[in-house]
């Protein structure tokens, strides 16, 4: 697979919070549902959303500069940027959301441990694995892939596989809920049934293109590192 091809899943996959934003509100407009019931808050999607915008326009840049669309320095451009945007989004992150949900409430038994674990490891671990990659780009002169590029994405496919084993359960969950126990849904359940179905279907995709991106890009082949200036 060409780093093209890879770019082009990995801006799939990386489209797929802003698909899934889409799709509520096409359900919400089909069901008939009020926007006050969607489930998210509006206030809170730019702090959401800045992670996936800086891995949506990096592989953007990258598919571009791969496909000799862009000239090479753009891709440190962009790699820049995306850093500084997974910064901020990881410091937000870790201020509102990952570490009062990680610390507070009692410990009970192992499968609290198990569901922190995994949410620490999407919330946390993958935008510092994400981060680590964008740095290998800043001052690299052009694709193929550096060594260290291709050792960033090894790590971060480990990583988003592991971080997407709660979102392929919860839409096998939302399968079995919907196709098994209460088909059809009918009433005000069968929006909330359907939203499950839709979020898990989508969330589940972001998480397998996107290791389909980085285990593509860890197995592009190495090139020699260019010459040290003087």
């Amino acid at each position: 697979m060409t780093l093209r091809t890879a770019a082009g899943w990995g801006i799939a996959g990386s489209a797929m919070p802003f698909a899934q934003i889409a799709a509520w509100l096409v359900l919400t407009a089909v069901v008939g549902q009020p926007m006050a019931q969607m489930p998210f808050h509006w206030v809170a999607l730019p702090p959401l959303l800045l992670a996936p915008a800086a891995e949506f326009g990096f592989l953007v840049a990258l598919y571009r500069v791969s496909a000799g669309l862009t000239l090479p320095p753009r891709l440190n451009d962009a790699a820049l940027a995306a850093s500084v945007a997974a910064m901020v989004a990881l410091a937000v992150r870790l201020r509102w959301t990952a570490m009062p949900h990680f610390f507070s409430g009692p410990v009970r038994d192992a499968s609290v441990w198990l569901y922190r674990g995994q949410w620490l490891a999407a919330s946390v671990v993958e935008p510092v694995a994400w981060l680590v990659f964008f740095l290998t780009f800043v001052g690299w002169p052009a694709p193929p892939l550096s060594r260290a590029s291709r050792r960033a994405a090894a790590w971060l496919a480990v990583v988003i596989a592991v971080a997407g084993l709660s979102p392929a359960w919860n839409f096998v969950q939302a399968l079995l809920g919907i196709f098994w126990w209460h088909f059809p849904p009918l009433g005000s359940h069968s929006y909330y049934a359907w939203i499950g179905v839709l979020s898990g279907f989508l969330e589940a995709s972001r998480w397998i293109l996107l290791v389909v991106f980085a285990l593509a890009v860890w197995r592009i082949p190495p090139v020699a590192e260019p010459p040290i200036r003087a």
